[in-house]
């Protein structure tokens, strides 16, 4: 056969091999785009219900609030203070992305008192929650149970509030703490947002997919320029696996005067409440010095 022919023919398949390589990989890159797309819902949160171990705490006196949201019936929990007293503050409590309400009740336990009340929020989804999380419907949620608590106390003094939250639960205590008066807020291994741990985990070019938005700075900076801004202490884990400290600094810098930023050495991702127990128990009993 002609050489020259041969060459050419070898060129048409090279170049036929190069476009389904091409090809492959596009779909391969596509596939995986709309999949992170589709199942983000399912990095993001964890859902679950509640087993066998928590009726111990179902059957006490903490009591359940029940409310409506768009996603349909909800269920939060107040334990009251431990004398009946109408209590002086309120602490609202939120879990990371696998975690329940319930989860926070040793930590209820070693701060109860005459004069402390929980409010212990799960996520849509989450417990006995209907519907789907996302950071609208926590939001909505976190709001309707304040609101429904608050009715209990409508004919009395209003109580001081705290916010607690860990990880995504920082999250979503700072967006219902920029929308309400709040004298006390503590972060426990707080991301920058979530467009940030994922462009750390998969690159930038996934951000535009993402649905569920969380942000940490705006809602911090708000806060900051209240007169007076809340007490803002954030405690992040060096060691921290899933969040970087570095992301816990970020935002202590953005004001370094109002905002108490403890970083502790060799504590984890899921350490670092018991690792910071005392001072957590500390902020918990300190906002009653605001209502004294």
């Amino acid at each position: 056969p002609d050489p020259l022919w041969s060459r050419g023919l070898g060129d048409v398949y090279k170049r036929q091999n190069w476009k389904r390589l091409i090809l492959f990989w596009l779909v391969v890159i596509l596939t995986g785009i709309l999949m992170l797309a589709l199942l983000q819902h399912r990095m993001i949160y964890h859902p679950r219900s509640y087993g066998l171990i928590y009726q111990p705490y179902l059957n006490s006196s903490l009591q359940r609030i029940s409310y409506q949201t768009p996603e349909g019936s909800q269920t939060a929990f107040y334990q009251p203070p431990s004398e009946g007293n109408p209590p002086q503050a309120i602490w609202i409590l939120f879990g990371g992305n696998a975690a329940l309400a319930l989860d926070w009740m040793w930590l209820v336990e070693q701060s109860a008192g005459s004069d402390l009340g929980f409010l212990l929020i799960d996520y849509p989804g989450f417990g006995e929650c209907e519907g789907s999380a996302s950071p609208e419907s926590i939001l909505a949620s976190s709001k309707a149970a304040l609101a429904h608590l608050q009715e209990l106390y409508a004919n009395q003094q209003t109580p001081q509030i705290g916010i607690l939250g860990h990880s995504l639960g920082a999250a979503a205590a700072l967006q219902l703490a920029e929308t309400i008066s709040v004298e006390r807020v503590v972060l426990l291994s707080p991301f920058t947002s979530v467009a940030d741990m994922v462009k750390k985990m998969f690159g930038s070019w996934l951000i535009p997919l993402l649905q569920h938005r969380f942000e940490n700075r705006g809602p911090l900076m708000q806060l900051l320029k209240r007169d007076p801004p809340p007490s803002i202490t954030i405690i992040h884990g060096t060691r921290d696996e899933v969040i970087p400290v570095e992301m816990g600094r970020q935002l202590a810098a953005l004001n370094p005067e109002h905002i108490h930023y403890h970083e502790l050495i060799h504590s984890y991702h899921n350490t670092i409440l018991q690792d910071a127990l005392p001072m957590v128990l500390q902020e918990l009993q300190a906002i009653k010095e605001l209502s004294d």
